[in-house]
């Protein structure tokens, strides 16, 4: 959650994609009860961003979905649970009937012992297109500062997901001079992932696909860049300029001009490049993961390969977008989450053969 609130707030960014009824409470409408129903973004947007959530799908402001987040924490008492520190390391310990127990290493030399452990980081890699050549005023866009833009700036925003449309947007009314340059078509879409996704109608054959290398196939033809249908307004509103099905685009920081941005066989000077190119689950990119797949935890390119349960390797599971290949396309997102937390909630513990608890 903190890296959460210090990403949306770097970028600006004041409303969730996911709607009302996505958050970690038991009760489905706890968000929406709480916060009251909006016919349309049009008709109540001012209103809705007042009382915390805005348009019919009843998307929550991150400032509402952050204090119900809070509340969750005092309810369920788990503020004296928090360890501020970084897991470096998860060691598997065999103790008596033949189980599995875990010591997870942490940055400050500590250790903790666990029968189980449930991995939930947003372990993920940046995904950078071949030809941008990140470096001086050409960044990626999670290393954007929208507080350094000025009034009269160049800049070229590279993708057309949500991401994109919300830098572009900012930067715009900050008084600079956008163009978004995608390279597929304009994509409109009111969530990220089809809702369907958290539906057994589709789940039902992606579980039945056996193939793990298949699974991730389909995980990453569903999750193509979109963004939302009032972002898509406020960009035109805002005469935000936009170039789609560009093809490959490439993005360079040059010493004598500046950054370059070129796509369809034209190159372009401007003040800023920003890579808005999302990023790409990786379990490589925790050492403590990339230790256990080395060790032999299987994985494809990255992603876990996981059991109907969530769990990797004896008593260690996984859930988030490291999932996508049990839970499918919406692994990453709070509606996924809901998921992993129901299969999780509903393994019961699995008794010693001697009768003696593990737990």
């Amino acid at each position: 959650m903190t890296a959460w609130r210090a990403g949306f707030a770097r970028q600006c960014i004041d409303v969730l994609r996911s709607p009302g009824v996505h958050h970690p409470a038991p009760d489905d409408m706890a968000f929406v009860n709480t916060h009251g129903n909006w016919p349309t973004f049009e008709t109540a947007c001012a209103a809705a961003l007042r009382s915390g959530s805005v348009g019919p799908l009843q998307r929550p402001t991150t400032a509402a979905f952050w204090r119900f987040c809070l509340q969750l924490i005092e309810q369920t008492e788990l503020n004296d649970r928090l360890v501020p520190a970084t897991v470096v390391g998860a060691v598997a310990v065999r103790g008596r009937c033949g189980t599995s127990s875990w010591k997870v290493e942490l940055d400050d030399g500590s250790t903790i012992g666990a029968r189980q452990v449930v991995w939930a980081g947003n372990t993920r890699r940046r995904r950078v297109p071949a030809g941008v050549q990140l470096g001086g005023a050409v960044q990626h866009s999670g290393d954007v500062d929208l507080g350094a833009v000025g009034v009269g700036e160049r800049i070229a925003v590279i993708g057309g997901g949500q991401s994109a449309g919300q830098l572009a947007l900012r930067a715009a009314q900050r008084g600079a001079a956008v163009t978004v340059v995608s390279r597929g078509p304009r994509r409109v879409a009111d969530l990220d992932v089809d809702a369907g996704w958290l539906m057994e109608d589709h789940l039902a054959p992606f579980r039945a696909t056996m193939d793990p290398a298949e699974r991730r196939r389909v995980v990453e033809r569903v999750q193509c860049g979109s963004m939302t249908s009032d972002l898509d307004l406020e960009l035109r509103r805002s005469r935000v300029a936009r170039v789609v099905g560009a093809g490959e685009v490439t993005a360079r920081p040059d010493p004598d001009r500046g950054p370059v941005v070129g796509f369809a066989g034209v190159e372009c000077e401007v003040d800023r490049v920003w890579a808005a190119t999302g990023s790409v689950p990786d379990l490589r990119v925790a050492p403590a993961l990339a230790e256990l797949a080395a060790s032999g935890a299987p994985h494809i390119d990255g992603w876990p390969v996981l059991d109907d349960t969530l769990q990797w390797l004896d008593g260690f599971y996984v859930v988030g977008a490291l999932a996508a290949l049990t839970l499918g396309p919406a692994a990453g997102n709070l509606g996924g989450a809901r998921a992993a937390a129901d299969i999780l909630a509903n393994r019961g513990p699995e008794p010693c053969r001697t009768g003696i608890s593990t737990y």
